[in-house]
């Protein structure tokens, strides 16, 4: 059986090698995604070249997501650990420490605007909330609410304040500049907030001639206000549950993925779950009955695409995590997902015919959709039909080969197409045949530009022979 929902996995420390890569792909892995809050442009440029030494040698290319670090407040990069225990002072500060009382150093902390005494700040994504008592010019003296370590480079939250900090940060340009430089496939927006945050990231990658797929992550309230006009001016969303979770009521985050999938299906965009999937496998061999229930119920959604963060960045157990998101997505794919097609738009003749293959492959009881692609647009339109079925793409172009690869159901595979269309078809199947292990006679719809000479898209129902 093969697997619909697409699997992110965040590269660091534990799988940076060019031999993890290729072990998380075979487990399961079908994009690899570089977070620039910790990854340098070495870091990067190793692991392309590491993937594109791969790809030469796979049947569906792995793709590559940069992560952009955003408007983010953290601990300094060289903050040592503080054990924090609940009642005690601590004070938070732009500056190095001074005095006896513990401070924790803040990077960019005068760009946090509007916070209040009595307010609340969560660090390490909520993992350890403080209360603030005191707020001076460059300091604020606060209660330690909850008992734990912080270090460097962690995450600090003032849930309801404002950042006064761009989207698109001037670090974020030059990661943006040079990751398109290199080709990468998709870009994760951190803390988008409006469509002119989607506006200039795409101005900032007009120059390059790859096309990159935008995925925006909504991760505040002011993001949240303006959720559909963003989903709509991107190629789909991230539902990062992390600072989701913390910048609005944790209670509401169920409510608030469910409503991102379903607005991204009705626009006829991708969505992607991310954080905390498998946070236990951190240090555990296994997941939690509860995290392997919320994995379910993210495919049961109709998400695209599941994602791995620290599990696979820094954990200890990170090929054990991919084959057990894999085994996840299969056997909830077995069960029917929530009716959001039914209300996704059907914007164009292009659509229409896509979704008409879906419901035809269902109504003939097909064993798979064949797709043969240069740009990918038919494909990535049938994904986004949610058909049950796998659905094969193949294409003659490298950067379409490797942008497939978060486009749920699709197995994206390089083709060389010839002149004569009955070839390239016959080439097709015999790909199919061999690298997915699909006997004689089964039944395929055939969707293709190449049936005629004025090139007329068509639909075709062929068995493999």
């Amino acid at each position: 059986m093969l697997k619909r929902t697409k699997i992110i996995a965040t590269i660091g420390p534990s799988t940076k090698s060019k031999n993890s890569i290729l072990k998380l792909y075979k487990k399961g892995m079908n994009v690899v995604r570089i977070n620039m809050s910790h990854a340098s442009h070495s870091d990067l440029l190793e692991i392309k070249k590491n993937i594109d030494l791969i790809n030469k040698t796979v049947t569906c290319a792995i793709g590559i997501m940069v992560d952009t670090q955003g408007p983010e407040i953290r601990t300094a990069k060289n903050s040592e650990v503080l054990d924090l225990q609940k009642g005690e002072r601590v004070v938070l500060s732009s500056n190095k420490p001074i005095g006896n009382t513990k401070t924790i150093q803040i990077d960019n902390l005068e760009y946090v605007k509007g916070i209040k005494k009595d307010g609340k700040i969560s660090l390490d994504n909520g993992a350890i909330n403080i209360k603030i008592v005191k707020i001076s010019k460059d300091r604020i003296l606060c209660d330690v609410l909850d008992s734990g370590q912080i270090s460097g480079k962690k995450h600090v939250n003032f849930p309801g304040a404002t950042i006064n900090l761009p989207t698109i940060t001037a670090k974020d340009k030059r990661d943006l500049k040079y990751a398109a430089s290199l080709g990468i496939d998709y870009i994760a927006l951190s803390f988008c907030r409006s469509i002119s945050d989607v506006g200039s990231l795409k101005k900032i990658l007009k120059p390059y001639k790859k096309d990159i797929e935008i995925f925006v992550k909504v991760e505040d309230q002011q993001g949240l206000s303006n959720l559909e006009d963003i989903v709509v001016h991107s190629d789909g969303v991230m539902v990062a549950r992390g600072d989701l979770g913390i910048e609005t009521d944790i209670t509401n985050l169920p409510y608030t993925q469910r409503k991102m999938i379903k607005l991204a299906t009705k626009h006829g965009k991708k969505s992607i779950v991310a954080t905390q999937l498998l946070e236990s496998m951190i240090q555990n061999p296994h997941p939690t009955r509860a995290e392997v229930s919320d994995v379910a119920n993210a495919v049961y959604e109709g998400a695209d695409a599941l994602m791995l963060s620290a599990e696979t960045s820094i954990g200890e157990h990170p090929f054990a995590c991919v084959g057990y998101l894999n085994d996840i997505a299969l056997n909830a794919e077995r069960s029917e997902i929530l009716q959001f097609p039914s209300t996704a738009k059907q914007k164009s003749d292009w659509h229409i015919l896509a979704s008409t293959s879906v419901k035809l492959a269902d109504k003939i009881n097909a064993d798979a959709i064949v797709v043969l692609t240069r740009s990918g647009f038919t494909a990535n339109l049938i994904s986004l039909a949610k058909p049950k079925l796998p659905v094969f793409a193949l294409t003659n172009d490298s950067d379409t080969h490797s942008r497939l690869s978060v486009c749920s159901s699709v197995h994206n595979v390089y083709l060389k197409f010839q002149k004569n269309h009955e070839k390239t078809i016959k080439s097709a199947f015999k790909i199919i045949k061999d690298k997915f292990k699909m006997k004689q006679f089964k039944k395929f719809v055939v969707i293709s530009g190449f049936f005629s000479d004025v090139y007329a898209d068509a639909i075709q129902v062929r068995f493999l022979d």
